[in-house]
C-alpha cells in the first residue's frame, strides 16, 4: 500500500474532548499523500477514515466522560486565607515516560541550565518543555506572557520564595472572582482562594516529576502549574456548592474536565485571566472549518534558530458574573483582520493560537488530531512565528496562509505594567513583594533583638 509510516496508541483527548480509551488508532500516510485513519474496535474492527472524517468524529467525542483514576485530586487545608499545597497535593506521573531531553537530542550545557533551574530557580521564567499533562494552554499563555515587553514583571508579581524554602502565590483573576463570589453573597460557598503556599517538601517532590507530572526545565514554571491545579479543583469544590455547572468565559467557574487530573484541558483566554486579569478577545473558528482544517506538524517548516463581523457573549448581559473575554469573532475575515491589528507590535499582547495536531505529543494526553495551543511570536504578511509549548527553545515560521487554515482559536489580551497594577489597585490583590519585605523586617528586627 506504499505506507511510509505507522502509529498506534489508544487515544485519551484530555485538552480538546474525550474518546472511549477502549478503541485504538492506527495513523498512517499513502504514497500519494493522501492520510487516512484506521480505527479500530474493541471487537477487532477496523473502520478507515479520511483525515477529515477522524476530525469530525474527534469532535463528535467532546464532552464524553472518559474513565477516571480512583482518586480525585483533594484540595489542602487552608491557612491564613492561603491554601496549602503540600506533598499529598502533589501529583504523581500519571503517563509513563519524561520529556527531559536525552543527551544527544539537546547540548550538554542546555541539560545542565534545565537541572539547574528546576533545582535553584532563579525568579523568573526560563526555556521549558511541557510535561505529562495536556496543560499546552496554561504553558502557552506563560510563554506568550514572558515574551511581552512587560510580561517578566507582570509574571514575577504572582509568585515569591520564602525565607523557609516554600512559596507564596497569588493567580490575580482568581482573588478577583472570589472577590466577586463574596460580594454576590455567595463567600461561605466559595472554596476559591487564590492564594496559595507551597511547602518546600511539596516543591521537592514536583522537582521530581519535573518533566512527567509537570513542565521540565524551570521551577517557576512548575510553581505555577501547582498553583492552577489547587485553583482548577478549588473550582470544582464551587461549583459543586453553588450546584453550578462550569461555564466557558466565566472567570472562577470554567472548572477542569476533570477531577482527578485538574491541571489538564483548559482554555487559553481562561489562563490569561486566572495569571494577569486581562480579558481577551478570541477568534474561534466555526465548526464547519475544523472538518477542513490544515493539520499542524512540529517542525513541518524548519526551525528558526535555538531559541469586523463581531458576536457578542451571550453571556455578557449576566450581571453576577465575571466575564472573562471582550469580543468573539468567527469568519475568517476576522481572524486576518486580528493578525494584521497586531502584527508588529506582539510585544503588547499575549498572544496564543489553538490548532489541531497531525501527531502525537511528548504529554501523554495530545493525539493525533486533539486540540494543541501555541504562543504566536510574530506576525507578518508572510508568515506567522509560533512557539510549541512542547519545547520552547524552538521557534517555528508558518506561511501565513497556513496558519490562517489551520487556527481553530486566536486568543489575544494587552499586557502591561500599567494594566497590571490597575487590576491589583481595583480587586485589593496583596503584593508579594512587600508582604516579602515586611516579614524580612520583623526577621532583621528579631535578630538584631537577640543578638544586640
Amino acid at each position: 500500500m506504499g505506507i511510509e509510516s505507522l502509529n498506534t496508541y489508544t487515544p485519551i483527548y484530555p485538552s480538546s474532548a474525550f474518546v472511549n480509551p477502549s478503541f485504538s488508532v492506527n495513523t498512517f500516510s499513502r504514497a500519494n499523500n493522501n492520510q487516512y485513519v484506521l480505527v479500530k474496535s474493541p471487537e477487532g474492527k477496523y473502520v478507515r477514515m479520511t483525515k477529515e472524517e477522524f476530525i469530525r468524529w474527534i469532535n463528535s467525542q467532546q464532552n464524553k466522560p472518559s474513565s477516571e483514576p480512583a482518586n480525585p485530586y483533594e484540595l489542602g487545608r487552608e491557612r491564613g486565607g492561603k491554601r496549602v499545597i503540600d506533598v499529598d497535593n502533589v501529583t504523581e506521573p500519571l503517563h509513563p515516560g519524561s520529556s527531559a531531553p536525552k543527551d544527544h537530542s539537546c547540548p550538554p550545557e542546555k541539560i545542565e541550565e534545565y537541572e539547574n533551574n528546576i533545582l535553584n530557580g532563579n525568579g523568573e521564567i526560563n526555556d521549558f518543555k511541557q510535561g505529562k499533562r495536556g496543560d499546552c494552554y496554561l504553558l502557552s499563555t506563560i510563554e506568550s506572557i514572558r515574551l511581552a515587553k512587560d510580561g517578566e514583571n507582570i509574571l514575577s508579581k504572582n509568585y515569591k520564595k520564602n525565607f523557609d524554602g516554600s512559596y507564596t502565590v497569588i493567580l490575580p483573576g482568581a482573588i478577583a472572582a472570589r472577590n466577586h463570589y463574596i460580594e454576590q453573597g455567595n463567600g461561605d460557598k466559595c472554596a476559591i482562594t487564590g492564594q496559595y503556599t507551597i511547602t518546600a517538601a511539596a516543591i521537592e517532590k514536583a522537582q521530581k516529576f519535573s518533566g512527567m507530572s509537570y513542565a521540565y526545565g524551570d521551577l517557576e514554571v512548575i510553581i505555577l502549574e501547582l498553583a492552577m491545579e489547587a485553583f482548577r479543583a478549588e473550582v470544582n469544590e464551587t461549583n459543586k456548592a453553588l450546584g453550578q455547572q462550569s461555564e466557558k468565559y466565566i472567570a472562577g467557574q470554567f472548572g477542569p474536565m476533570s477531577s482527578s487530573d485538574t491541571l489538564s484541558g483548559g482554555q487559553m483566554y481562561d489562563a490569561v485571566f486566572i495569571l494577569t486579569g486581562q480579558k481577551s478577545d478570541i477568534y474561534e473558528a466555526p465548526k464547519e472549518k475544523r472538518s477542513k482544517a490544515k493539520l499542524y506538524i512540529p517542525g513541518e517548516y524548519g526551525y528558526v534558530g535555538y531559541k469586523k463581523s463581531e458576536k457578542r457573549l451571550g453571556v455578557g448581559a449576566s450581571r453576577d458574573k465575571i466575564v472573562e473575554v471582550n469580543n468573539i469573532y468567527d469568519k475568517d475575515s476576522d481572524l486576518q483582520r486580528m493578525l494584521d491589528s497586531y502584527k508588529g507590535r506582539e510585544d503588547e499582547y499575549t498572544i496564543t493560537v489553538g490548532v489541531i495536531v497531525a501527531k502525537n505529543g511528548p504529554d501523554g494526553s495530545t493525539k493525533a488530531g486533539g486540540g494543541h495551543a501555541l504562543t504566536v511570536k510574530k506576525i507578518t504578511d508572510d508568515y506567522v512565528e509560533v512557539v510549541n509549548p512542547w519545547d520552547t527553545t524552538k521557534a517555528e515560521r508558518i506561511p501565513r496562509g497556513d496558519f490562517e487554515k489551520m487556527a481553530m482559536h486566536l486568543n489575544v489580551a494587552p499586557i502591561s505594567n500599567e494594566s497590571s497594577d490597575k487590576f491589583f489597585e481595583e480587586n485589593n490583590i496583596p503584593n508579594l513583594e512587600n508582604e516579602n519585605l515586611l516579614a524580612d523586617n520583623l526577621i532583621t528586627r528579631l535578630l538584631t533583638f537577640l543578638f544586640s
